[in-house]
């Protein structure tokens, strides 16, 4: 059986505009104001948000737990409806129809969940991690391998899906196939097995591995 191990920010669903705007806001209480936007996602995607609070945090000698509970609070206001990428649902349509899995892989909480259950895709999965397990965090394979051994599965017959090089990092770790969304251009993932620049243009790509129609 084939299995797909699917992030989520920047991958199902566009969540990094509200990301970015509660980030800028939280910096501007902070007394920074007009921080650049794409500086921001580029901070983050190439790391993660976690470095940009941690660094912030340091250098301006602030509270760190007191700056993610302020952003937390302007993320539930500024993120509350992100959307799907196109191609989100017809992708994990196309894996629980051929008899594949899909697994979820996030960083984020519970709020994952909720969303997929908004647009009815919640029980296209058959589990996933979260950040309220306390994996580490990516690059680090250690979550990966949690499912992998959970589910029984094989590393060649599974498929990590995400939009960072983080993600293909630790997919390549682990063992599995990687395919990278280079949804904003950054190309910064060559190393993994096999790319797209949009969801919609990674479904085939998905279907054919869960089909085993696929050649590398």
């Amino acid at each position: 059986m084939k299995t797909v191990i699917w992030d989520f920010d920047g991958t199902l669903f566009d969540t990094y505009p509200g990301m970015i705007k509660a980030l800028q806001a939280t910096l501007s209480d902070y007394g920074t104001q007009d921080s650049d936007a794409h500086a921001l996602l580029l901070a983050i995607k190439i790391d993660s948000m976690k470095k940009v609070f941690d660094d912030y945090a340091r250098e301006h000698q602030v509270d760190r737990k007191e700056l993610q509970r302020v952003y937390n609070g302007y993320e539930l206001e500024l993120n509350a409806d992100p959307k799907p990428y196109p191609g989100a649902g017809e992708s994990l349509q196309a894996v629980h129809a051929a008899g594949g899995m899909n697994l979820l892989w996030t960083h984020r909480d519970q709020k994952a969940w909720r969303l997929l259950q908004r647009y009815g895709w919640k029980d296209l999965f058959a589990g996933g991690t979260t950040i309220d397990m306390h994996f580490k965090r990516k690059p680090d394979p250690e979550s990966i391998n949690f499912l992998l051994n959970k589910f029984n599965l094989q590393a060649a017959d599974t498929l990590v899906v995400g939009d960072r090089y983080l993600d293909v990092a630790a997919g390549t770790a682990a063992g599995c196939n990687t395919l990278y969304l280079n949804v904003d251009g950054l190309n910064a993932a060559p190393a993994a097995t096999w790319h797209a620049d949009s969801l919609l243009e990674a479904e085939p790509l998905v279907r054919a591995f869960v089909t085993e129609q696929f050649k590398k």
